[in-house]
């Protein structure tokens, strides 16, 4: 199936870049059953450390592909940097089996990092784990200003195309996908990863990139809800969140304190609105 193409308008600036390793893998497994070695494509998982210039900051396990949107993405969840501008440059180097991605930051980002600083290393794309006190892992964020969510026919719309843009998890399945979608409900992005966390990374950083990030977009991330989920979205400025797992409470409580619209949109279900943000 051919994934749709991306806005043309942005393409040149969000444009995937280009990784020594490789997406998947072919690994052997015996059928025992059937006293046979069959093949299986696997994806991918390797380690990225992070520094910014020159800084250790923190080593993620990741599927590598589209790393510097990750890099961007992940520096904004993380609060090192507030727009794409505060990234000069990033330079990814291969080392045996892992990457390395070296960030040149602007000074006003380096100075705010080095007053906050988490130790992350090890983490896996958790938005919590590593942090070092309650107030690192659940800040207070600022309430979004009111969107209307999606209404319920572009929502179900989005569940029966969301697939043809899963170009990775087509082939070997075990990937989260997260997109962005229009307050048209047309998806601008896709981005894809071992973990759910990466991957709403890697799209909010290919939006950053691309300058088009806006209130009133949806997020849309084919995994459960956890509270993690729910502040990158906030942090983000974004509107609404659809996920195709159930959510947590923590998650649903942080979406109605900070007035984003949730959304968990079952199998086959209609799409539940565990909050929609409200007025005034």
């Amino acid at each position: 199936m051919t994934k749709p193409k991306t806005n043309p308008a942005i393409a040149a600036v969000i444009a995937p870049g280009e990784c020594s390793l490789p997406p998947h893998s072919l690994h052997h497994y015996i059928d025992d059953e059937n006293d046979v070695t069959c093949f299986s494509t696997l994806p991918t998982e390797t380690a990225l450390a992070i520094t910014f210039n020159g800084v250790s900051h923190a080593v993620m396990m990741v599927t590598p592909q589209d790393i510097e949107d990750f890099v961007y993405g992940f520096s904004y969840s993380e609060r090192v940097i507030r727009d794409g501008s505060e990234i000069h440059d990033i330079v990814v180097e291969t080392e045996n089996d892992a990457l390395l991605a070296h960030v040149t930051l602007a000074n006003r980002a380096h100075a705010r990092m080095s007053l906050t600083k988490r130790h992350l290393a090890g983490r896996t794309g958790c938005g919590i784990c590593g942090a070092e006190s309650l107030e690192h892992a659940i800040p207070n964020l600022e309430p979004l200003n009111h969107v209307d969510p999606l209404h319920n026919d572009k929502i179900l719309k989005l569940r029966d195309t969301l697939r043809q843009w899963q170009s990775l998890g087509h082939i070997s399945g075990a990937i989260h996908a997260a997109l962005l979608v229009n307050s048209d409900g047309d998806i601008l992005l896709c981005r894809e990863d071992i973990g759910r966390h990466n991957a709403l990374d890697k799209v909010l950083g290919a939006a950053l990139r691309g300058r088009i990030l806006k209130d009133s977009h949806a997020l849309l991330v084919t995994s459960r809800c956890s509270i993690e989920l729910v502040q990158k979205a906030v942090m983000a400025g974004v509107g609404t969140l659809i996920t195709l797992g159930t959510p947590t409470s923590l998650a649903v409580n942080t979406a109605i304190q900070a007035n984003l619209n949730l959304i968990h949109l079952p199998r086959k279900d209609a799409p539940r609105f565990y909050n929609r943000a409200a007025t005034g």
